[in-house]
């Protein structure tokens, strides 16, 4: 009797060891080591909650071009599914890719640097992490990847006017840059803490990228702290131009009549750099429950670190007051942009069953023709970073819920042919394609 109960202990445990497996899919952390196959990564949003994101592994080749919606889930030998609860994010280089936030059960309370990959089953696990300190509500924070030596990130529980440097295939802190001093040198009256002693001067919270050799890091004044509201008398956007060899800071240079650049979920960067070495900046405006500016798009030209002032595309003049660009992306030497159909704020920007609309339109920064792109408007959505580059290809996310409208991702290539990839469910949408790589 005694061997017939340790017989079905030993099955029992053994079931529940495969269950636990199956429901915590992370927990599997030998790396694989080849990325010649099966390397696509697609990471979607949960339709009735967009906090939480799931990432399916597949390989191209095999699940594009469908005629009906594929159900994730269910089509287990084309998708792998995978659950690290981290959020997207919107930085890769070869193997991995990085989130900026842990969101267990719709909760994103826990801020760090999360490098992702895959495991030996072809599942998304975190695979290292650096830790981030919280010391306030809504903490916001950019990463900058340079090479696979060379990232920046802001911290600002730990230095709230510092950079820091880090290795990114190390996941080791390598130094850090500290603008405190040019900060006070160009503002000396600027408030620093609030009566509750939360900093009230961010850097890189908004922008935080790099262009030939120097960092450019974003330097926002709040009012109020906790949902990142900046003064009215704050009328232009500040951004520091770092020395990344010396690690001096050279200057801070201002956009007029413009307060935010992009908004401060870490899944969505507000910068992208052309093919031919300009970097174009996208903001939408919003200042959260302050007062927003005009949505717009402007740039810091190759060779140069200060704006360029003669050249400006205003979403809320071109196409309607309270419009707004979102996602913002470079491909053969174009802007993509994720443009609102009508008015877009703070308040609409996550609600459910909201009739906000996002359309999809090419600007050529040369003569500043634009276009509409034939693919399906998307419901919005504050986390959502539509376009990736893979394959010499912009792939774009086209994320819907509702079960009448389109759920899936296109592409387009250099000669300007637009495919449909691959078409969805909706009870998952899709923000982010990464392609992993050796």
């Amino acid at each position: 009797m005694k061997t017939l109960k340790y017989f079905c202990f030993i099955i029992l445990s053994s079931l529940f060891i495969q269950s636990c497996e199956v429901e915590n899919l992370e927990n599997d952390n030998t790396p694989r080591l080849d990325f010649t196959s099966n390397n696509y990564v697609l990471a979607v949003e949960e339709a009735s909650n967009s906090d939480i994101t799931r990432f399916f592994t597949f390989e191209m080749n095999q699940v594009k071009n469908n005629t009906e919606p594929y159900e994730l889930l269910s089509e287990e030998s084309l998708f792998t599914n995978s659950d690290p609860s981290t959020s997207a994010g919107h930085q890769s280089i070869g193997k991995y890719f990085f989130a900026m936030a842990k969101d267990k059960k719709g909760m994103s309370s826990t801020p760090g640097i999360y490098r992702l990959s895959l495991n030996m089953s072809n599942r998304v696990f975190i695979n290292e992490s650096l830790n981030l300190r919280k010391n306030n509500l809504f903490p916001s924070r950019k990463l900058c990847i340079v090479d696979r030596n060379l990232g920046f990130y802001y911290n600002e529980g730990l230095s709230p006017q510092s950079i820091y440097m880090f290795n990114p295939y190390t996941m080791n802190t390598t130094g850090s840059i500290d603008l405190k001093d040019a900060i006070m040198n160009f503002r000396p009256d600027a408030k620093w803490l609030d009566e509750s002693g939360n900093n009230m001067v961010r850097t890189g919270s908004l922008v935080l990228d790099e262009k030939e050799g120097k960092l450019y890091v974003s330097v926002v004044f709040l009012e109020t702290v906790g949902f990142n509201i900046i003064a009215d008398n704050e009328t232009n956007f500040y951004l520091a131009i770092i020395d990344i060899e010396t690690k001096q800071v050279e200057k801070i240079i201002n956009y007029p009549n413009t307060r935010t650049v992009g908004f401060f979920v870490s899944e969505n960067n507000p910068t992208t750099k052309t093919e031919s070495g300009d970097m174009y900046l996208c903001s939408w405006g919003w200042n959260q429950f302050g007062t927003p500016t005009e949505s717009k798009i402007f740039r810091i030209e190759r060779g140069e670190t200060d704006f360029d002032k003669t050249w400006e595309f205003n979403v809320d003049k071109y196409f309607g007051k309270g419009r707004i660009a979102q996602s913002i992306i470079s491909y053969n030497n174009r802007i993509y942009l994720h443009i609102s159909t009508i008015k877009y704020t703070f308040s609409d920007s996550d609600s459910e069953g909201s009739k906000i609309e996002m359309e999809y339109y090419e600007l050529n920064p040369q003569d500043m023709s634009i276009r509409k792109l034939d693919i399906p408007a998307s419901n919005p959505s504050a986390r959502m970073n539509v376009f990736s580059i893979a394959d010499d290809k912009l792939y774009i996310c086209v994320p819907n819920s509702s079960t009448d409208k389109i759920n899936g991702i296109y592409s387009i290539n250099r000669d300007g042919t637009i495919a449909k990839e691959i078409l969805l469910q909706n009870k998952y949408r899709p923000v982010r394609l990464y392609k992993l790589t050796n």
